[in-house]
């Protein structure tokens, strides 16, 4: 089977018949790795909607990260590409000879935008501070006799019971909230040992976070062997532990932790720049929910919808799919969900065994057939929004993007003519988007394998030289 498996990869792209294609994917699906594994493919003409080629699309399997290409898509149809999302501020109380005898509020509206470092355009943290205390010192307001107040009910903050322990206290686990700041993350350093097998040792987080504190058993492993560490902490819990390896040399390594409360973190961070300035609150800050009445001080507008869509599928970040999720559903994850149903079911989708757990992918719970992607895609591909999502996938060699997927057709006729989605989880990988061929053809496409065995290397090599053969042969 592995010469099977060879044999496939060093194929050479030539011109393809449809019974040519078919048998290089019974070669592929009988390698190695492959031969019991559940593997469901999709490939589609995007004008006329003549199959290409297909095998077990109506198989129901774990999408992974794939599964962001439908809310993303329904988020700039339901809210269009120059939708945004406010951040007000507020005060309640009385103001008297520059005391604020009331606390100040800050209102969250589910910006995933708010001091990002990733979004472009997005204003760093520090800047939209500076405004807001700007406001507040407009306002004739010197001393705050009460506190800065979070509130994040404009959400329900939760995050999916299905997602996996291991996953939780990471940053690509941070919990969606109505008021997320920092993308949601903290970045944690340690110091490797000189010794593999050594005791790393905890340095600092950046930003600081008030009480966080951890138990460490990160030990250091082999030079080059990446990181391969994990934060485990329950929302709200400010004890994590750390577990697993990072690598030897540097005198520093860095990994990604979920705030444990970023609305929490907001009201601390801001009240922490208003002492700074000058301004201080004698009441610790704190989260709550804001009363009637309140006096506005300022609001702070998101970027474009287009520019945080961009980073959810390129950098497959999944706090932003869950919060345009619940920007969906009015608030509700559930509600979210089921507006990303209708979304699908009004483009063409068959959803009567769609499974949906979650907006980012993250869940096993999830299951979709390579035929869902593969319809809604197409359908996108005539939508006035369609340029925003196909701009908002990888292409091969892509500086914009992280992860296995950049590199896939890098060097090759694919560099120009392939957009695609990946997703990865243990024994999950799945690959969505669209493929103009050589003859100027514009294809759809997908492909979801559960559990395979072979290296994740190779699967995204053998989808590569499918990905050529089609470019080639149509």
């Amino acid at each position: 089977m592995k010469t099977v498996l060879l044999v496939f990869l060093l194929l050479p792209t030539c011109r393809l018949n449809a019974g040519d294609i078919n048998a290089k994917i019974r070669g592929m699906a009988a390698a190695a790795g492959m031969k019991n594994a559940s593997w469901g493919l999709s490939v589609k003409d995007a004008a006329t909607g003549k199959t290409v080629v297909e095998r077990n699309p109506q198989l129901n399997l774990v999408p992974a990260s794939i599964m962001k290409v439908f809310v993303t898509a329904a988020a700039l149809e339901k809210l269009g590409p120059e939708g945004t999302f406010a951040t007000r501020l507020y005060y309640d109380g009385a103001i008297s000879d520059g005391f604020l005898n009331g606390n100040i509020y800050i209102k969250g509206g589910g910006d995933p935008s708010l001091g990002s470092r990733l979004i472009s355009g997005a204003v760093p943290i520090e800047e939209v501070f500076k405004g807001w205390t700007a406001a507040i010192r407009a306002g004739g307001i010197n001393v705050i006799n009460g506190a800065v107040v979070a509130d994040e009910t404009a959400f329900e903050s939760v995050q999916p019971g299905s997602w996996a322990w291991e996953d939780i206290g990471n940053y690509y686990a941070a919990p969606p909230s109505a008021l997320t700041v920092n993308d949601g993350l903290y970045t944690l350093y340690l110091k490797p040992s000189a010794e593999v097998g050594g005791d790393a040792v905890v340095l600092r987080t950046e930003p600081y976070i008030d009480d966080l504190r951890f138990e460490n058993h990160i030990k250091t492993g082999p030079a080059g062997s990446g990181d391969n560490s994990y934060i485990y902490a329950f929302p709200g819990q400010y004890q994590a532990v750390l577990r697993g390896f990072i690598p030897q040399g540097g005198p520093e390594f860095a990994i990604k932790g979920a705030l444990p409360d970023t609305a929490l973190f907001a009201a601390q961070s801001f009240g922490y720049y208003l002492t700074k300035a000058g301004i201080n609150a004698n009441k610790k800050p704190r989260k709550g929910t804001a009363p009637a009445g309140l006096k506005l001080l300022a609001e702070t507008v998101s970027v474009p919808l287009r520019n945080i869509v961009r980073v959810a599928n390129k950098h497959s970040f999944n706090l932003y799919a869950e919060l345009l999720l619940r920007q969906l559903g009015g608030g509700s994850p559930e509600a979210g969900l089921a507006a990303v149903r209708s979304y699908l079911a009004a483009n063409g989708v068959e959803v009567s065994e769609l499974e949906l757990s979650d907006a980012c992918g993250l869940s096993t719970r999830d299951t979709a057939k390579a035929a869902s992607f593969t319809d809604l895609l197409r359908a996108v591909s005539k939508k006035k929004y369609f340029p925003d999502f196909y701009d908002s996938l990888v292409s091969p060699g892509d500086p914009e993007a992280s992860g296995h997927l950049r590199n896939m057709g890098k060097g090759t006729a694919l560099e120009k003519n392939l957009r695609s989605k990946s997703g990865s989880l243990a024994g999950v990988r799945s690959y969505t988007g669209y493929l103009k061929t050589k003859k100027g053809r514009t294809l759809v496409f997908t492909s979801i394998v559960n559990n395979y065995s072979l290296p994740g290397a190779s699967l995204d090599s053998m989808h590569e030289t499918l990905l050529l053969e089609l470019y080639n042969s149509r």
